[in-house]
């Protein structure tokens, strides 16, 4: 668990392994981590929030293991309270040309400049996070290849009250040196996502896999703050058990963005997948095989090949300006 002295002056958990995070930013070299945490408590204010609306039809299910739904109600607005009441991160505003003047850039490039493409690396394991209550076990892996996640879990919960486990993993990718400056270079790709369940055998549980994109224009004197993303958003956010045979879930993040470039800088682009899993009396598996995946993409993928890359190109400012001034004529 990332559960070091140095952070714990900003993190609290609350029964249940709800975690709330009381900073507001953290230092580049464990902004993946606090990233993470903040996505986690996305993902747990959401369920919670559902679990609280349907309790009336979960109450037969809790007295039948010996839960008296009062405690649990109880405990479950605990929980929303202090998760409602954390600090949101702020999020800087980021300066871009027009929709239009983008669009036609688009199409543009489609025709005169095509997109060039970066494979990603193997990516690292980020935060990895796990309950500490005795009526726990399990963990949550990932096989890992250039581009490509494929995750596995086998957790337990032996309590009517949800644990949550975490694993992420990061990628940084770094772009060609700008020669001039100054220009834009504009990015794009996809980080479709699907998990398939061995079994859910279980009272409640929840799945979430997100993907959350930073940027620098100068990787070796600003590196990636995931902590002031460019985006951030769910592939993956459903509640179990699902009522489908066999228990599959897919999904997919869109990603578009532009980076300001630097003459003679590096650009980058920073990208953290993760997986939540939650899980309430009883035994998750997710199965690592075809139908579980994380894996980054080209928008318009056909094959393999476009498999495990992004798409990026460059404007150089006197062609954005061109057609500018061509667009508001």
């Amino acid at each position: 668990m990332f559960l070091g002295s140095s952070s714990a002056r900003h993190h609290r958990y609350v029964s249940g392994g709800i975690y709330v995070s009381n900073s507001k930013s953290s230092k580049n070299g464990n902004s993946a981590a606090e990233a993470a945490r903040i996505a986690l408590a996305d993902a747990q204010f959401a369920t919670v929030g559902n679990r609280l609306k349907t309790l009336s039809a979960t109450e037969p299910l809790l007295r039948a293991y010996g839960e008296g739904p009062v405690a649990y109600a109880g405990e479950l607005t605990k929980q929303y309270a202090a998760l409602a009441s954390r600090p949101r991160p702020s999020v800087p505003a980021v300066k871009d040309i027009s929709p239009r003047v983008a669009l036609t850039l688009d199409r543009l490039a489609d025709i005169f400049g095509p997109w060039q493409t970066v494979a990603a690396p193997t990516a690292t394991v980020g935060l990895v996070e796990k309950p500490t209550s005795s009526k726990t076990s399990g963990d949550v892996n990932g096989i890992l290849s250039p581009g490509y996640i494929i995750p596995s879990a086998a957790i337990s919960n032996s309590g009517t009250l949800e644990q949550w486990w975490v694993n992420t993993w990061q990628y940084i990718i770094p772009l060609p040196i700008t020669p001039t400056g100054p220009g834009r270079l504009a990015y794009r790709f996809n980080v479709p996502a699907g998990l398939e369940f061995y079994r859910q055998d279980f009272l409640s549980g929840s799945a979430h896999v997100y993907a959350t994109v930073a940027t620098t224009n100068d990787l070796a004197s600003r590196p990636i703050d995931f902590t002031h993303p460019v985006s951030s958003a769910f592939a993956i956010a459903q509640d179990l058990p699902t009522s489908e045979v066999p228990p599959l879930l897919a999904g997919g993040v869109t990603v578009n963005g532009h980076i300001d470039l630097v003459a003679g800088k590096t650009p980058a682009i920073g990208i953290l997948c993760g997986l939540i899993l939650s899980v309430a009396q009883g035994e998750m598996r997710v199965i690592p095989d075809y139908y579980s995946y994380i894996f980054l993409s080209n928008p318009d993928a056909k094959t393999n090949a476009d498999i495990g890359k992004i798409e990026y190109r460059i404007d150089p400012i006197f062609w954005v300006e061109a057609v500018t001034a061509k667009i508001n004529a």
